[in-house]
């Protein structure tokens, strides 16, 4: 089968990796797969071959195609204009959930309106495009490359090592509620390393708000494993605008105990591994984190269940996910679905 992912920009988020990824498993499985966008070939993930990059996603640019992927809502028009290809839309979180973009939610809207087949990385995203748009759906989560792996660990340093992921810029990661839970385990006594992560250098609002004993920024993925492996604790406040939580489940799989907000993302794959406390509730992250950090009974019963929850995500399962969902779209099976 032939199929073009079209996709918006190739910046160094989750978001892209995802689709990048999914598309060498769908290269993997027999498919011809090309990856369309606007943005420059990523440095930081490799593409294979099979890149283009384009200055405008229309015929005479886009390859031919039995599936079209729009991978972002404004991709959505621009793959149902092409002349072959079934649009499928790839959902990593409703757009019009968010507040910095208020002014586009009426577009956003009118093209989730479109009743065409969709994916989503998680039930939650499922249930809102079937229930309110009407649409067709498949979940097909992310994957998990080999290097997310853990290290040999038997509990929590002396001076643990809380890692926050995410720019503190953009609000929906909650970032400053991380960074509040962090001043309080110190308040309460707590003799803790801050490590951050970031797709982009330190800034002046974050280093006024609490300095980092660690800062990194665009590191590559197998990076980020290698610091994972190295910490005791990811916290992970994102808000319910949160499409799927990647950082936490990436955490999981290297052996990283999580705590982590109660949004449905999370909820759907991290219930059973992470702490879940109330999105903005500080207090309530700090009193979590102390006691996973003072118990290395606890510290190993959630390492040991993360990485049992995390074996859902193998890329030879995601791999038979996604083959299935791509076949369910173009053969027209979509059109069945009530």
């Amino acid at each position: 089968m032939r199929i073009n992912y079209l996709l918006e920009d190739t910046a160094l988020f989750g978001g892209v990796k995802v689709v990048l990824h999914h598309a060498e498993l769908l290269r993997r499985a027999g498919h011809r797969v090309t990856v369309v966008s606007r943005g420059r070939r990523p440095t930081w993930y490799p593409t294979g071959d099979d890149f283009h990059t384009v200055p405008e996603l229309s015929a005479g640019h886009v390859p031919e195609a039995d599936l079209q992927v729009a991978t972002f809502w404004t991709t959505v028009a621009a793959a149902a204009a092409l002349p072959s290809g079934q649009v499928v839309h790839f959902c990593q979180g409703f757009e019009a959930a968010l507040e910095h973009n208020r002014d586009d939610h009426p577009q956003i809207l009118e093209t989730y309106s479109r009743v065409i087949p969709t994916w989503t990385v998680s039930p939650h995203l499922a249930e809102l495009n079937r229930d309110r748009f009407n649409r067709p759906v498949k979940v097909v989560p992310p994957a998990l490359e080999p290097f997310w792996r853990p290290r040999r660990r038997l509990g929590p340093g002396r001076h643990p090592r809380i890692l926050i992921a995410h720019p503190f810029e953009f609000y929906m990661k909650g970032v400053d509620t991380a960074l509040d839970t962090v001043r309080l385990l110190r308040e309460r006594g707590v003799d803790l390393r801050l490590v951050r992560l970031s797709q982009w250098p330190l800034g002046d609002a974050e280093r006024a708000t609490l300095e980092p004993d660690e800062y990194h920024h665009h590191l590559d993925p197998p990076e980020v494993a290698v610091l994972l492996g190295g910490c005791d604790l990811l916290l992970a406040p994102s808000w319910e605008s949160e499409g799927f939580g990647l950082a936490v489940l990436e955490a999981l799989a290297c052996g990283l105990p999580v705590v982590a907000s109660r949004i449905p993302s999370h909820e759907s794959f991290a219930a059973g591994a992470a702490k879940l406390v109330p999105v903005t509730d500080a207090q309530a992250y700090a009193v979590a984190a102390e006691k996973v950090l003072s118990s290395g009974r606890l510290w190993r019963t959630m390492r040991r269940r993360g990485l049992d929850g995390a074996r859902r995500f193998a890329e030879n399962r995601v791999a038979t996910i996604l083959d299935e969902a791509a076949r369910w779209v173009a053969s027209g099976e979509w059109k069945q679905t009530g």
